[in-house]
């Protein structure tokens, strides 16, 4: 069976924990297309007085050959089956409950299952190598991702977790455009994050080669619940993108300033942590870190297909505006002899580069240049998407196999820019709609760069 179809209509079924028929049947009935299919139930229960061994012995012998596993957040071992889930490739449904939920466990059937279908408590299905989450609750499920299950899992490149955020539709939004680079979507929801459920997950997208970064989403609410960065760091060396939820903080006079500075320091992320500052950086941030090499300084080279962008583009990294400050600084006289030869004088001059009608279709050629200049440390590319032509330049000649040094692309104004956006994240180029988002997640690959020691002194001349 295809992923989607384990997802929506799976007819193996294990359930692990505490978990009765009439519970699989709301969730059968609420989230899975057909409840008319017999299915095959295979139960997976640790007794609570069982020795350590015996729950390991357990979690290793959970039947990987089903189409999909339902596991009981009160579970003692949820976040060992979660990994074992995980690490097989079976999508999973995790109950979720809160305190609340477990008391009312005790009660009647019917109370319970109205708990169960209430706004407290919400079922998941999510799987390991999916590209989106199904929830019947917020209306957003793989075929709103239009997910593809030919699509090879080993070409994803960031996943995403999130903590009570089913209200953020721009994200969902965001994501489904870049589909293709998602590996790993899910949402705890209200449970706020197990913590032994966070680092397993951590350690297992830590051993994933095809995930480069994490986003992570936190709610207002699982900000003061959750301490989801620091456990996912405890076990993943990758990059991190964070985006926290705030209250908007009212002034309050009687409070002294060095208490207000206290409270602020409260929020700060751990050091290795990118901070989001919008949901947009959420997406923007974790495809420029995924899809690049770190930065090895702080110069960046400009090359555009239509004058007066690239000003705006320079002043943009030159200022402290959206992050970081970045230099433009002249091209060395062997990277000017090499342009000369591509592009012919009147284009060579100078960095930034901006390329007349007819140079255009040398664009691919002009990027290799830049690539192998010793004073450029990322490329920004600045394309007005006019013709199909110039499209097929970008994708013939640049891609992931041919980056030495990041590259990051900025969409300026076309009828062609939502094709060019599909193919341009198809070939693992980081891609961005506008100027300042593609200089903003430029400046965030900078700053990670540099707190991971990844900046080493460039020459000055070439």
């Amino acid at each position: 069976m295809s992923l989607v179809e384990r997802l929506t209509n799976p007819k193996r079924i294990a359930l692990v924990g505490n978990i009765n028929d009439q519970d699989i049947g709301t969730i059968v009935s609420r989230n899975i297309r057909s409840s008319s299919v017999k299915r095959s139930i295979f139960r997976v229960m640790i007794p609570d007085t069982a020795s350590k061994e015996s729950a390991d012995a357990s979690v290793t012998n959970f039947p990987v050959s089903v189409d999909i596993a339902v596991i009981s957040s009160q579970d003692p071992n949820a976040g060992k089956y979660v990994g074992t889930c995980s690490m097989n490739g079976v999508p999973f449904i995790f109950l979720l409950a809160s305190a609340s939920e477990k008391s009312a466990a005790s009660n009647s059937a019917e109370d319970y299952m109205k708990h169960l279908t209430g706004s407290t408590c919400s079922c998941k299905i999510f799987g390991p190598d999916s590209a989106g989450i199904y929830d019947s609750n917020t209306g957003l499920n793989l075929s709103t991702f239009e997910y593809n299950s030919s699509e090879d899992a080993r070409d994803k490149t960031f996943a995403l977790l999130a903590v009570d955020c089913n209200r953020y539709p721009l994200v969902s939004e965001e994501f489904r455009k870049f589909r293709s680079d998602m590996g790993f979507f899910l949402d705890f929801g209200r449970s706020h994050g197990d913590s032994e459920i966070f680092t397993e997950i951590g350690a297992y997208l830590d051993n994933r080669d095809d995930i480069s970064a994490l986003a992570l989403l936190i709610s207002q609410e699982g900000c003061a619940r959750t301490n989801a960065p620091a456990l996912l760091r405890s076990d993943l060396k990758k990059p991190v993108i964070v985006y926290r939820e705030r209250k908007e903080l009212k002034k309050d006079n009687s409070v002294p300033k060095n208490k207000k500075k206290g409270r602020a320091r409260k929020n700060i992320l751990t050091e290795d942590c990118i901070e989001a500052k919008d949901l947009y950086d959420v997406s923007d941030f974790a495809r420029a870190v995924a899809l690049n090499p770190p930065m090895r300084g702080v110069n960046v080279s400009i090359i555009s297909t239509k004058g007066g962008t690239e000003s705006v583009a320079q002043d943009y990294l030159k200022s402290g505006a959206f992050g970081m400050q970045l230099q433009v600084p002249p091209f060395g006289m062997s990277t000017r002899a090499k342009l000369t030869s591509v592009l012919g004088t009147e284009y060579a001059s100078h960095n930034p580069v901006t390329l007349g009608p007819k140079e255009r279709e040398k664009i691919g050629h002009a990027i290799e240049t830049l690539m192998g200049d010793r004073n450029t440390d990322a490329v920004l590319t600045l394309v007005s998407p006019d013709s199909y032509d110039l499209i097929n330049y970008f994708v013939n000649k640049i891609g992931p196999e041919k980056m030495k040094k990041p590259i990051v692309v900025a969409l300026i104004g076309s009828s062609l820019d939502d094709l060019a956006l599909r193919e341009l994240s198809g070939r693992k180029i980081a891609v961005y709609p506008s100027i300042r988002r593609a200089i903003t997640a430029l400046k965030a690959l900078a700053a990670y760069s540099l707190k991971s020691q990844s900046f080493v002194k460039t020459s000055q001349q070439v």
